[in-house]
C-alpha cells in the first residue's frame, strides 16, 4: 500500500533536471509503475509523428496497462513564442490527449506530462475520454517543487485501484480525477472549520486562543451567553464566519497564481510568523490583510498592511466590510480556528481558477465548487424554503448554449461562431459583419433574476467573451471581461451570502484571464454590487412605471463599476440618490395610477342607468375602491419615507431604470427556486395569487379538462412559475 508519504515523495521526484544522457521521463517511469503500467519504452520519432506528438512533445515514452490501457509519458515542447493558448501547460496537455485520442481511438489512454520552466516543474497526471466529438480529460496538476496532502492522497487512491478490466480500471481512474472525487474531502474539511470559526467569535475580555472544536464546547458557550447578554445570534455567528471563511478562499485562488507577494504559501507562511510572534490573528493579520492592504491603493497603506509585502489592491467590494461586521466590530475569531482554516482546508487542497467545462475537469478546488459548497453549508430548512439548490455545470452550459442560439437566431454569422473553433470561424464571418455583431454583443443586457452563486452568468460571461474573440476584439480576456461585467452581466437573489458568491465567481472568472505577473500591476477589480443585487425578483416589481429616459443612471453604473478609492465612494453617493430618486417617481407613477382608476370606477358609478336611475355598487366594486384608497395611502406612505431616507426597497424599475428605457434585458436566464406553495407562508400564497395570473389559474388545468381528468392540485403553480412569468 502506497503511504502518503511516499506518494508525495514520487511527485516531487518529478522535478528531477535532466543533465547530460539522463532520460527526462525517468523520474515519471515509477508513477507509471505504482499505478500498474509495465516498464516504459521510448516513441521514436516515427511513433511521435504517427500520433500526432512531434510538434507537442520533446521527449515521449509509452508504457503497457492491462488490455487496451496505454500509458504516454511526455517531456511537453516549450510553447512557440507566437502561440499565447499554448502557454498554459493544462491546454498543451489537452491537445496531446486529443491527438492520441484521434490517432490511436482503440487504445484506453492516461497521460503523464511534464512541464519544465525556469520557475518550476509542473506535473500532469490525466485520463483521456472520447466524448460528444470531443476528447474529455480529467487530469491531476502539480507544482513539483511544492506537493499538497490532497495531491498525494490522489495519487494514493489511483494507486489502490483494484480492477483487472481495462475498461473498468480506465473509467476508474477517471472517476478518482474528477473534481468531485476531491469536493467530498474538501465540503468536510471546509464545513468543520466554518463551525469552528462560528464558535470560537469571542470579544477581547474573554479567555483568547481556545476555539471551540466542530463538537460545541458547551461550558464556554453558556459562559459566554453570561457574560455578554449582547452577542451575535448563532445565524449571525455562521454568517460571519462565512464572510471570513470565502476571502481566505478567494485569497488561496490569488495564491495559486503568485500573487500574493509572489509566495505560493503566503497565508501559511503568514498565520505561522504571527503565531510565533504572539498570535491574535484576526487583528494582526486578517483585519490589516482584508481591509488594509487589498482594499487599500499601496501608497495609502499604514504600516501593518505594508508588511504583508507585494499585495494587490483588488477593490471591487469583496474587501470592505459589510454592514454585519461594522456592528461586531469588537468580537474576534480564535487563533486555532484561523489556523484549522488555514492549515487543514487552504493548504491541504489545490485551487485552481479554471472551472470544470466539457473538455477539461481537474482534481483541485475551483470557483464553481464554492459555490455548491457554500449552498451545502446552509440549513436543509432555509434551502427547502427558498429553492437554493445546485445545478450541474453540464446543464448550466446546455442551457447557456440554448439560450445564445436562440438570441441569435436571425444571425447566421453568429451561429457559426457558437459552433465552431475560433480558427475555422475566422474566414466565415466578414468584416463587416464581425463589426455588426461586435456591437450587438456589446449592447446586451442579461439578467439571471435567481443568480444563487452566479454559475449560468459566469458561464454566459465566458461564452459572450469567447465570441468577442472570435470576432476579432484586440483586446485581452482580462480586459473584455471587465468591460462585459460593467455593461451587460445583471443578478438579483435574496440571499445576501449568494449574491457574495456570485460576486466573486464573477471577479475570478476576470482574475484568471489577466496577463499579469507581479502584484503591482494587477488592475482593480469592478464594482459589482450595483450590477448584482440583493432582493426578490418577483416583490421587484416590472418596468411599467419606470421612466421612459435613464441615461443618466446607466452612465453612472458604468463609471461606477470601473472606480476606486474616493471617487469610487463619490459615485456611490450620487448613484445611490439617483436610485431614490427614481424610487420615488416609480411610487408616484403607481400612485396616479391608482388614483386614476378609483376616479374612473366613482365616474362608472356616479353614473346613470338608461332609466335615469344611479347605479347601486356591487360588493366586488365597494371592495375594490376600499383596496385603491388602501394602496395609494400606503405608497404615499412609502413615499415619505424614502424622503426622510429610509432603506430602499429592491425595485427593477428603479435600480435598472436604464436597463428599462432600452426595452428591458435581452436574455433573462437562470434556474429559478423550485418551491411548492405549501411550503411558503398563507400571507405570501396569497400575495402571489393577487400578483401572478399563473399562480391563480394553473395552465395545465386546461389540458386536464381536456383529458377528462380532475384538476387536482392543479391550482399549485410552482413559485418557478412565477418567475417565469416575471421574465
Amino acid at each position: 500500500m502506497l503511504t502518503l508519504r511516499s506518494a508525495a515523495r514520487l511527485l516531487a521526484r518529478a522535478d528531477a533536471r535532466p543533465d547530460g544522457a539522463l532520460n527526462p521521463c525517468m523520474p515519471l517511469r515509477a508513477i507509471g509503475e505504482v499505478l500498474g503500467f509495465g516498464p516504459a519504452a521510448p516513441a521514436d520519432a516515427a511513433i511521435r509523428r504517427a500520433l500526432g506528438l512531434d510538434t507537442l512533445t520533446r521527449r515521449a515514452e509509452l508504457a503497457t496497462g492491462t488490455g487496451s490501457l496505454r500509458l504516454l509519458l511526455a517531456d511537453l515542447a516549450a510553447p512557440p513564442a507566437d502561440a499565447l493558448p499554448l502557454h498554459d501547460a493544462r491546454e498543451r496537455t489537452r491537445r496531446v490527449a486529443a491527438s492520441l485520442c484521434r490517432s490511436a481511438p482503440d487504445r484506453l489512454w492516461c497521460l503523464l506530462t511534464v512541464d519544465r520552466r525556469a520557475d518550476g516543474t509542473t506535473l500532469c497526471l490525466a485520463i483521456a475520454t472520447p466524448a460528444q466529438g470531443t476528447t474529455r480529460v480529467t487530469a491531476l496538476r502539480v507544482e513539483c517543487t511544492r506537493v499538497l496532502d490532497s495531491d498525494a492522497e490522489t495519487l494514493r487512491t489511483l494507486a489502490a485501484v483494484g480492477e483487472t478490466d481495462d475498461l473498468l480500471r480506465h473509467a476508474r481512474f477517471a472517476d478518482i480525477l474528477q473534481r468531485d472525487a476531491l469536493g467530498g474531502r474538501f465540503y468536510r474539511a471546509l464545513e468543520q472549520a466554518v463551525d469552528t470559526l462560528a464558535q470560537s467569535l469571542h470579544t477581547p475580555q474573554q479567555t483568547r486562543g481556545r476555539a471551540v472544536d466542530a463538537t460545541g464546547d458547551t461550558a464556554l458557550a453558556a459562559t459566554t451567553a453570561r457574560a455578554h447578554p449582547r452577542a451575535p445570534s448563532r445565524e449571525e455567528r455562521r454568517e460571519l464566519a462565512l464572510l471570513c471563511a470565502s476571502r481566505c478562499l478567494f485569497l488561496a485562488f490569488l495564491e495559486a497564481k503568485g500573487w500574493l507577494d509572489q509566495r505560493r504559501d503566503f497565508l501559511l507562511t503568514e498565520t505561522v510568523k504571527q503565531l510565533e510572534a504572539g498570535g491574535r490573528l484576526h487583528d494582526r493579520l486578517l483585519r490589516p490583510l482584508f481591509f488594509g492592504t487589498l482594499n487599500t491603493p499601496a501608497r495609502q497603506r499604514a504600516a501593518a498592511a505594508r508588511a504583508c509585502g507585494a499585495v494587490p489592491f483588488l477593490n471591487g467590494g469583496l474587501f470592505s466590510p459589510t454592514a454585519l461586521e461594522r456592528r461586531w466590530h469588537r468580537w474576534r475569531f480564535a487563533d486555532d480556528a484561523v489556523t484549522h482554516l488555514v492549515v487543514a482546508v487552504i493548504d491541504r487542497h489545490r485551487f485552481t481558477a479554471h472551472e470544470e467545462s466539457v473538455q477539461w475537469s481537474e482534481a483541485a478546488v475551483d470557483p464553481e465548487m464554492l459555490g455548491r459548497a457554500f449552498e451545502g453549508l446552509m440549513a436543509s430548512s432555509e434551502r427547502r424554503r427558498s429553492g437554493s439548490f445546485y445545478t450541474p455545470p453540464a446543464l448550466v452550459g446546455h442551457t447557456v448554449h440554448a439560450a445564445l442560439t436562440t438570441l441569435f437566431r436571425d444571425v447566421p454569422e453568429a451561429l457559426v461562431l457558437l459552433g465552431e473553433t475560433a480558427a475555422a470561424a475566422s474566414t466565415a464571418v466578414s468584416p463587416d459583419q464581425r463589426d455588426a455583431l461586435r456591437a450587438r454583443i456589446e449592447a446586451l443586457r442579461v439578467i439571471d433574476p435567481a443568480c444563487g452563486s452566479g454559475a449560468f452568468l459566469v458561464h454566459l460571461l465566458e461564452q459572450l467573451d469567447t465570441l468577442l474573440a472570435r470576432l476579432g476584439d484586440p483586446r485581452d480576456a482580462h480586459t473584455r471581461r471587465r468591460d462585459l461585467l460593467a455593461r451587460s452581466i445583471f443578478g438579483v437573489d435574496r440571499q445576501p451570502m449568494a449574491v457574495w458568491l456570485c460576486e466573486l465567481r464573477l471577479w475570478l472568472s476576470v482574475i484568471i484571464e489577466c496577463p499579469a505577473t507581479h502584484p503591482d500591476r494587477i488592475p482593480p477589480l469592478p464594482n459589482l454590487d450595483h450590477h448584482i443585487r440583493v432582493g426578490d425578483s418577483l416583490t421587484g416589481g416590472s418596468f411599467q412605471f419606470a421612466a421612459p429616459s435613464a441615461r443618466t443612471l446607466s452612465r453612472l453604473r458604468e463609471r461606477y463599476a470601473q472606480a476606486a478609492g474616493a471617487r469610487k465612494h463619490r459615485l456611490a453617493d450620487t448613484l445611490d440618490r439617483e436610485e431614490r430618486r427614481r424610487a420615488v417617481s416609480e411610487l408616484s407613477r403607481r400612485r396616479e395610477a391608482l388614483q386614476r382608476e378609483r376616479r374612473t370606477l366613482l365616474t362608472v358609478l356616479r353614473g346613470r342607468d338608461l332609466f335615469g336611475d344611479r347605479r347601486r355598487p356591487q360588493r366586488a366594486e365597494r371592495l375594490r375602491l376600499d383596496t385603491l384608497r388602501q394602496r395609494a395611502r400606503e405608497l404615499a406612505a412609502e413615499t415619505h419615507r424614502l424622503h426622510l431616507g429610509a432603506a430602499l426597497p429592491f425595485r427593477f424599475a428603479s435600480m435598472f431604470a436604464d436597463v428599462a428605457a432600452h426595452h428591458g434585458f435581452s436574455l433573462v436566464i437562470g434556474n429559478p427556486p423550485w418551491v411548492r406553495p405549501h411550503a411558503l407562508p398563507a400571507s405570501e400564497r396569497q400575495w402571489l395569487r393577487h400578483e401572478f395570473r399563473v399562480m391563480r389559474a394553473a395552465t395545465w388545468q386546461a389540458g386536464a379538462t381536456r383529458a377528462g381528468a380532475g384538476a387536482g392540485f392543479g391550482a399549485q403553480a410552482d413559485l418557478a412559475a412565477a418567475f417565469v412569468e416575471r421574465s
